[in-house]
């Protein structure tokens, strides 16, 4: 599974060579047999085999070279963690060489740092962490001659048996402090309280327990920092875990659904089975996405902590959400069975239910995800105030080498200063005529393109550019024109055309000279696509195309329209298609505009009667035209996909709940929450699929899951919107807030064909099925 990107100091091959290496450990070392026999043993896992965890090398990955480490970064770290847990393990790597080892290493003790740290890396000592107060107990601290005297308890720690010593958290009647706290001082005593998996955790207790100066870790802010870091990096790890967990757990359900027979039939074509397995996939496609975004943020520079933390929470969130219901719908899949202990989908719910609750489960990381951003994110401005002049980067800026700080700047700068003020957001798609000065304009700049390679007069930029460019399109209001050409039609063209198709036409798209409109969907063949009938018959030197195309979007305003044709009806339905491009001008095409539920001509039908077109125009070979309509779909779906359209609900739910006094109001921040996180999620994988779309791959059809979580998410926050807004919620058209001016149910009408668009939700969970997960036919 590809849960790390190419980080820029540990090449992509060796994390390869690590998956394959943790792959054969657990390959070779353990079984489910042996997690079965450690259930309540103490220490509950094996010595022997965490002492092969450490010849490995893994217990050092974190850890600098000056002590003994690999220093490999979290790209390696989650690598390990990942692939023990698929198999269970209950060796505590995370507790003690994540955890553990950072808040020693993040410390100020130089001392404990030497003496401590090549003994976590060679396995000699195993530590825990101690940070879970016990309210009827509170461990109170004082301090006397330079030694700390303890008294109270902790819970919660792990391991629970056999820990050498444990890095304590507490406070002082003056501070924070960290303590380091053998396991053989003088007072202290360890009880052990059992897990849902059979591990076990420990209450600590402390009974005028002395420690000295040298014991301490950090003291004030030193160690809350130090503390909060090691959290952090403490919560990636077991949210890695937790991915390996939902995804073998997954994996065993899918296995489980192909092979068992009820009713004549393998339960895995039952398509209500089937639905419901697409969506724990796409909770664990989510995970992924979200893991990988964490690893690269954390093996980064950035020294930013509180965006640390937002992105430990929000995983660890997101993980352990996942997991869970992965888990427990396995259960329910496997059917009585399932809930027996001799079936070993148990053991994975076992497993998900005491990672996610370890470290803070979901709805505390979301409590915390909330008070960071209260604390710490401030919600854009209208309007943003400039003292400096503005200074437009020259043609051929490289924009991906800016800070993503300094290219958010500029761009939100020049939409603020001359994007027409009347335009900004509209309750429905802008014609074009509305928008082709602003169109024209952007042209010239050079930024009508922005995910175009450079080479054919796009912007070129990374996922990460392209996030913020849609975020702060969306944020000023920048209404979408016409755009099948930019977005579908030339990326179709970079893959399949002829160098004179691409020199004829991508320069004309660029420079909005043709604007192009889609003609995919018929009257009988919208999300059933290889049932078109429009037919295209060769004659001579030209095809000549009669048919009807349905649901193409402003082709009220196309100059020209890229289309399926039948060109043989002889062969297998997908097989006789072709693709061509076709002037309105050309005559026998006529267009029938559409009013939607909102009063809007969005939608046309197309009609062609005896269309003659030159054979130049088509596209690909003969015939080959369900292949570039599948890549175009997933061209289509990755902008379905994409976390443009949540931005203006998002905002605007933001701005009402402030303007309305329900910003602290913790109803209202557990839900705003909860959907601020699916659309980070959502930007996550997003940006993983538009970075693969880039590289000139094709995405395939799980991509379909982009397109559902997209669409689903907006369709929640649209519902949200329209709660806060209260007894407003009902009125059509915008209503002024006071702060702003806001379209409550415009987003909320364009939910229906968002959802429809690109083939329905239903469709792509059934593509899901059948091309990703494997199910099988009814």
């Amino acid at each position: 599974m590809n849960i790390v990107s190419n980080d820029k100091d540990f090449e992509l091959d060796d994390l390869q060579i690590i998956s394959q290496s943790v792959e054969n450990f657990v390959r070779k070392t353990s079984t489910l047999k042996r997690i079965r026999e450690l259930r309540a043993s103490n220490p509950g896992y094996d010595l022997l085999v965490w002492n092969a965890i450490a010849e490995q090398g893994w217990l050092g990955t974190l850890v600098p070279v000056k002590y003994g480490g690999l220093e490999l970064g979290s790209s390696a770290m989650c690598m390990i963690s990942e692939g023990l847990s698929r198999g269970l393990f209950p060796e505590p790597v995370t507790a003690s060489a994540v955890f553990a080892m950072s808040t020693i290493l993040y410390g100020k003790n130089d001392e404990l740092k030497s003496r401590l740290l090549p003994q976590i890396v060679s396995g000699a000592l195993i530590a825990g962490v101690a940070y879970v107060d016990n309210n009827n107990n509170k461990l109170l601290v004082k301090s006397l001659n330079n030694t700390y005297v303890l008294n109270g308890s902790k819970l919660q720690v792990i391991p629970a048996y056999r820990a050498d010593g444990y890095v304590v958290k507490l406070a002082t009647d003056l501070d924070s402090i960290l303590l380091w706290v053998p396991f053989d001082t003088k007072g202290l005593s360890v009880s052990v309280i059992p897990l849902a998996d059979g591990s076990q955790a420990a209450t600590l207790l402390f009974k005028s327990v002395i420690l000295a100066e040298k014991n301490v870790i950090a003291k004030g802010q030193d160690a809350e920092l130090a503390f909060s870091r090691a959290m952090d990096k403490a919560l990636l790890s077991v949210s890695a875990e937790l991915l390996g967990v939902m995804d073998q757990a997954l994996n065993m359900t899918l296995d489980y659904l192909k092979v068992r027979i009820q009713f004549g039939k393998h339960i895995g074509s039952f398509q209500a089975l089937q639905h419901r397995v697409v969506d724990l996939f796409i909770l664990k496609e989510l995970s992924v996405s979200a893991l990988a975004e964490a690893i690269k943020f954390f093996d980064s520079d950035s020294d930013h902590h509180h965006q640390h933390s937002l992105v430990a929470a929000r995983l660890k969130s997101r993980c352990s959400d996942s997991a869970l219901m992965i888990t427990r719908e396995g259960i329910k899949l496997f059917g009585a069975i399932g809930f027996t202990d001799d079936c070993d989908i148990g053991l994975y719910l076992q497993r998900a239910l005491v990672l996610s609750a370890w470290l803070g489960n979901a709805a505390t990381q979301r409590r915390k995800y909330s008070k960071i951003i209260r604390d710490h994110v401030t919600i854009a401005p209208a309007r943003g105030v400039y003292h400096d002049p503005f200074v437009d980067s020259p043609p051929g800026t490289e924009w991906n080498d800016m800070t993503d700080d300094e290219f958010r700047k500029e761009i939100r700068r020049y939409f603020e200063m001359n994007y027409p003020n009347h335009l900004r957001y509209l309750n429905r798609r802008a014609r074009w005529s509305e928008t082709k000065d602003w169109a024209h304009r952007m042209s010239q700049k050079g930024w009508i393109a922005p995910a175009w390679p450079r080479e054919f007069g796009g912007m070129g930029l990374s996922p990460s550019k392209l996030i913020i460019w849609m975020e702060e399109q969306e944020r000023w209001g920048i209404a979408r024109a016409p755009d099948q050409g930019i977005l579908l039609l030339g990326p179709v063209l970079m893959r399949y055309g002829t160098k004179e198709q691409i020199e004829t036409y991508l320069p004309k798209i660029i420079s909005c000279e043709h604007i192009w409109a889609q003609g995919y969907s018929e009257p009988n063949a919208g999300s059933d696509l290889a049932s078109l009938r429009t037919e295209s018959i060769a004659d001579g030197d030209f095809y000549v195309i009669n048919g009807i195309k349905i649901w193409s979007t402003l082709a009220q305003d196309a100059t020209h329209i890229f289309l399926l044709a039948r060109t043989d009806k002889a062969v297998k339905k997908q097989l006789g298609i072709s693709f061509f491009l076709v002037d309105v001008n050309t005559p026998g095409i006529s267009i029938r505009p559409i009013r939607n539920i909102e009063g809007h001509e969005e939608f046309c039908e197309i009609f062609f009667t005896d269309v003659r077109i030159p054979k130049r125009n088509l596209i690909g070979e003969l015939n080959n035209g369900w292949t570039i309509a599948k890549t175009l779909l997933g061209f289509e779906r990755l902008n379905h996909g994409s976390p443009r359209r949540v931005q203006y609900p998002l905002l605007k739910i933001e701005m009402i709940a402030r303007q309305q006094g329900l910003w602290n109001d913790s109803e209202f921040q557990s839900k705003y929450v909860k959907l601020r996180l699916d659309t980070e999620d959502l930007a996550a994988a997003y940006a993983r699929f538009a970075d693969i779309v880039r590289s000139g791959r094709n995405p395939g059809p799980v991509i379909s899951f982009l397109k559902i979580w997209a669409t689903e998410t907006f369709q929640n926050l649209t519902e949200m919107l329209i709660e806060i807004a209260g007894e407003l919620g009902s009125v059509r058209g915008e209503i002024d807030f006071g702060a702003d001016i806001v379209d409550i149910l415009g987003p909320y009408y364009c939910v229906f064909p968002a959802t429809i668009a690109a083939g329905s939700n239903e469709i792509q969970r059934n593509i899901i099925a059948r091309h990703v997960l494997h199910l099988p036919n009814v």
